[in-house]
């Protein structure tokens, strides 16, 4: 297999040619002026034909004459042979030099040629899409951080709210403190999840048999605090265990996600509503104003907004429901949102059916 040519290979041919032609241009110059030298010419009996003094004089005559044409040639040659190459070096600084943190997706320019510049161009390209790749996930990472870490944040300073509200006994502070650290527990789980999800995308999830129907429960409770601020019941429908093979954490995510998005979007005394049925299927009703059908695929895209009660308007960054899609792409399952009997809307995150045990 013949190997690549290299760019230094390139040049040096380049100038290893011109320098060639101008040596040739020499010899051809100096044979002409010993040629022109000797027409004609008799020499006397003993007389040496060419002595050494006469040959010296014809290499020097033929030497000026050339030396003028053949550094003239090898320098336009050079030049004309090694143009392309730099002028693709030129584009390749200018590109190089527009590039900065915030612009990544500049690119270095790649001719349909492929030569040794362009290989290297195609090199640096990929370096460089790697390292926009790497900084998206710490983007991606810092924004979901933020989003997810509402909700304890809001469990925590919901419970303090209601505990000062009027004198408690000590047994009711060391309860309070529980739950505290509770869910600065639960934030050390969601950031270390973001984390390696950021890092790992669908490789970060450590699926294992879950019961369904507990995580739902317990991010039900969580939610209860929020909801009683807000004048809104959680409920979870009643049924037997659902069990699944899942990233219990990150799928507590989606549960979380969806609940706070469900309560968001609800008026005051209305319930929000969480089913979880075989498929494994899992499900989350409020009574808000529902999505329209134009916004239903839109709505789980990043910082996409929904329709929200006044109470609510302005609030969120859109990030919820597009860390729900990703963490369930990456279990392979769906999620969507349709209309609720009854008005509101409707979530619903089915999952791949749990393989059955092999004997």
């Amino acid at each position: 297999m013949t190997a690549p040519a290299t760019l230094g290979r390139g040049l040096g041919r380049s100038f290893a040619v011109a320098t060639v032609i101008g040596m040739v241009v020499f010899a051809v110059i100096q044979a002409l002026v010993i040629y022109v030298t000797e027409l004609g010419e008799e020499c006397a009996p003993g007389v040496p034909e060419d002595p050494p003094s006469e040959i010296v004089v014809q290499c020097a005559l033929a030497l000026a004459i050339s030396a003028p044409f053949g550094v003239a040639l090898s320098v336009v040659l050079g030049r004309r042979l090694t143009t392309p190459t730099t002028v693709r070096l030129d584009e390749v600084i200018q590109s190089a030099k527009r590039m900065t943190g915030e612009r990544l997706d500049e690119r270095l320019p790649v001719s349909p040629s492929r030569d040794p510049l362009d290989r290297l161009s195609s090199a640096l390209n990929d370096v460089l899409a790697r390292v926009q790749r790497g900084v998206a996930a710490q983007q991606q990472f810092a924004a979901d951080a933020s989003h997810e870490l509402r909700t304890p944040l809001a469990v925590i300073s919901a419970n303090l709210e209601v505990a000062r509200r009027k004198p408690r006994d000590a047994a009711h502070w060391e309860h309070v403190a529980d739950g505290t650290l509770a869910e600065v527990h639960r934030m050390h789980v969601l950031v270390d999840k973001l984390l390696q999800l950021s890092r790992a995308g669908a490789a970060g999830l450590h699926q294992e048999r879950t019961d369904l129907r507990i995580l739902a429960g317990t991010a039900a409770e969580r939610a209860t605090m929020i909801g009683k601020d807000r004048g809104i019941t959680i409920e979870l429908a009643p049924g037997p265990s659902v069990f699944g093979e899942v990233d219990p954490d990150a799928v507590g995510i989606v549960i979380d996600n969806l609940i706070r998005n469900a309560i968001d979007h609800s008026p005051a005394g209305q319930a929000v509503t969480i089913r979880v049925a075989a498929g494994p299927l899992m499900v989350v009703e409020d009574r808000g104003p529902g999505v329209p059908p134009e916004l239903r695929t839109r709505i789980f895209e990043p910082f996409a907004r929904g329709r929200a009660t006044d109470r609510t308007a302005g609030s969120g960054l859109g990030l919820g429901l597009a860390i729900c899609r990703r963490i369930v792409d990456g279990h392979r399952g769906s999620i969507s949102v349709e209309e609720r009997t009854g008005g509101g809307a409707r979530f619903v995150v089915r999952l791949p059916p749990l393989e059955p045990t092999r004997s």
